[in-house]
């Protein structure tokens, strides 16, 4: 993410917040959204981004230059824990979010998502080839036993 700058940077799901702070860095606006209070309370006061508790990127309007996301992404088929479980396939939660925050992204904008070797892509797959979206991977990382996936998408 170092090297991403603009104006306004949008995170989904911040957790934990290390993400905003990165963000913060580079970009003159950052705002940050999570489901569970309990993330966003945590951030608070630990980061300046502007933060709403909403599914995804559904409370916002406006144009990012940025959106970024670490996702639940393990394949399961009971969601036993919504912070790595990402459904069935384990990239339900991630399309979900990319179709949430698409119409916010700001021409010449990016996402950035994490994407597990572990998750069936094809759906992300199709939906990048549905929405004409460009899809590079940016860096991956072995991790025990699967292989992290930077993904950026852009239109």
């Amino acid at each position: 993410m170092k090297q991403y700058r603009g104006r306004w940077a949008l995170e989904i799901g911040v957790g934990s917040g290390v993400l905003l702070n990165l963000l913060e860095k580079n970009f003159a606006n950052v705002i940050g959204s999570d489901i569970d209070l309990r993330a966003l309370q945590h951030c608070r006061g630990r980061s300046g981004a502007m933060l709403a508790c909403c599914d995804a990127a559904s409370a916002f309007a406006g144009s990012f230059d940025l959106i970024v996301s670490n996702p639940p992404y393990l394949p399961d088929d009971k969601v036993r824990d919504m912070t790595v479980h990402g459904g069935l396939a384990g990239i339900e939660t991630t399309i979900h979010f990319i179709r949430s925050a698409l119409p916010l992204l700001a021409r010449g904008g990016k996402m950035l998502f994490i994407v597990s070797s572990l998750a069936d892509s094809s759906a992300l797959d199709h939906l990048v080839g549905e929405k004409k979206m460009n899809k590079k991977v940016v860096r991956e990382k072995r991790v025990f036993y699967e292989t992290l996936s930077v993904i950026e998408l852009d239109v």
